[in-house]
């Protein structure tokens, strides 16, 4: 049976993988996008430009489409920004997530949905004194998915990944670093400068992570939060290492500091490791598809 699956945020990086993903495995699917393009197109491949801020609008939308699964990809995830505009975090993430959840529970549909979390997000009993107007704007989005599930039965379940890597058009900072790297080499320059090499950090591949979502579509648990990770720690200047071992330019790393850092809470992927999903990807691999991505 075919199986149509609605994706928001479609032409953002994490999005446009997705959207490719499902069509690839013969989903049908709509793309929520709002300024920017889609640069994919097919014939079974819906783009609807909307403001899911805008609760008619949403309504309308999902009882026009009536799909089988949600992927709630879209929002505002600019830390300096939320600083600035905190109440257009609070719309694009808390009130669209609203909007998405209540049209399912209106409509009566089945709709299995996945909303993704953020690892920059606090815990709710944290919420008192958020880290900054992102992450309350995350923890309240999250709260808003448990909260319809556990009180209507909407089929929720949240994806909280670790920082995600990968070719295409990201403000991540493997793709900083790769696109940085490369200005050096056109300048000619071999001396790369970065602010602490010390600090360390989880890195999942997009494609990996849209197979878990996918896995999380089939097998996962209504009411539950799955850690996307891929259980390595590593420091900026190993990737900085690895960078310089698949561009193959011979470049010198000056750390400002290489202070230690308080060690983080490792992120517990036992959750999504339990429905048999691993990442496929090395860290390597994806940087050589990261590094290649930036000479386009």
């Amino acid at each position: 049976m075919e199986k149509r699956i609605l994706i928001t945020g479609a032409s953002g990086f994490t999005g446009h993988h997705a959207v490719q993903h499902f069509l690839d495995k013969g989903f049908t699917v709509d793309a929520v996008i709002r300024r920017t393009k889609l640069a994919i197109m097919h014939e079974v491949l819906h783009t609807h430009r909307i403001d899911l801020s805008d609760k008619a609008v949403v309504h309308a939308l999902l009882e026009e489409t009536e799909p089988d699964y949600i992927l709630h990809l879209a929002g505002e995830n600019s830390v300096p920004e939320s600083w600035k505009t905190p109440l257009k975090s609070w719309r694009a993430n808390v009130d669209s997530t609203l909007h998405l959840v209540e049209a399912v529970r209106a409509l009566g549909l089945k709709a299995r949905v996945v909303i993704a979390g953020s690892v920059l997000q606090d815990e709710l009993g944290s919420a008192d004194s958020p880290t900054h107007p992102y992450s309350l704007t995350k923890t309240m989005q999250t709260t808003v998915g448990l909260a319809w599930q556990h009180l209507f039965q909407v089929d929720v379940m949240i994806a909280k990944p670790s920082n995600i890597i990968g070719p295409g058009v990201s403000n991540g900072v493997c793709t900083l670093f790769a696109k940085q790297l490369r200005q050096l080499q056109a300048d000619g320059k071999s001396q790369f400068q970065v602010g602490n090499a010390a600090v360390t950090r989880d890195f999942i591949d997009v494609r990996d992570l849209v197979e878990a979502y996918e896995l999380l579509f089939c097998n996962g648990t209504a009411g539950e939060t799955y850690e996307i990770t891929s259980g390595r720690w590593v420091s900026l200047g190993e990737v900085l290492s690895l960078l310089r071992q698949v561009s193959s330019y011979d470049f010198a790393i000056t750390s400002e500091t290489e202070e230690a850092m308080a060690t983080k809470q490792p992120m517990k992927a036992e959750k999504i490791r339990a429905l048999k999903w691993e990442p496929r990807r090395s860290l390597k691999t994806s940087l050589t598809d990261v590094w290649q991505y930036t000479a386009q």
